[in-house]
């Protein structure tokens, strides 16, 4: 058996399947590409169209898109490291024993929580657009916006509360 092979994973014709790629470099390397490539295209725009707007624009997300690329990157440096893989591994030993370390519970253990789905997100979203065009249309749709989005929050709020 060679070394890039999954033990117990067969194929159809009884071959060992290859073992997964882990591509954890990819991302952060996309959001890198489009963030140079937009920074770049901001420069030739502020070069030739001669307007501030869609410059500023352009740089906004030139540097959003490395953002998000730096922490993509830090996180995939920090998983990677080796003292991860040695709480890891300590963290199954343990597991395998019976005794689990803190935080390294499953969540049917009651650990980690997500709420479940729900409409809320959406009225939270829809108030928040409604606040944003009432920076341009007045208070009049400012007022309702603001309600609508108390409301969200208060429902949403609520019911994560509740953990069925």
């Amino acid at each position: 058996m060679s070394e890039r092979t999954v033990p117990g994973t067969e194929g159809p014709e009884g071959h060992e399947l290859p073992a997964p790629v882990d591509d954890g470099k990819v991302p952060w390397r996309v959001f890198l590409v489009i963030g140079l490539f937009v920074f770049a295209i901001g420069a030739v725009y502020w070069a030739t169209a001669y307007e501030e707007s869609g410059t500023v624009m352009l740089l906004l997300a030139g540097a959003l898109s490395l953002w998000i690329a730096t922490y993509l990157w830090l996180r995939q440096r920090a998983a990677t490291g080796p003292e991860v893989g040695a709480a890891r591994t300590a963290a199954e030993a343990e597991a395998a024993e019976g005794h689990a370390l803190p935080g390294t519970g499953t969540a049917e253990e009651g650990e980690h929580y997500l709420p479940h789905a729900s409409a809320w997100p959406f009225a939270i979203g829809l108030g928040a657009a409604t606040i944003a065009n009432g920076l341009v249309l007045g208070l009049w749709v400012i007022v309702p916006g603001v309600a609508l989005l108390a409301l969200g929050i208060g429902g949403f709020v609520r019911q994560t509360r509740r953990r069925d």
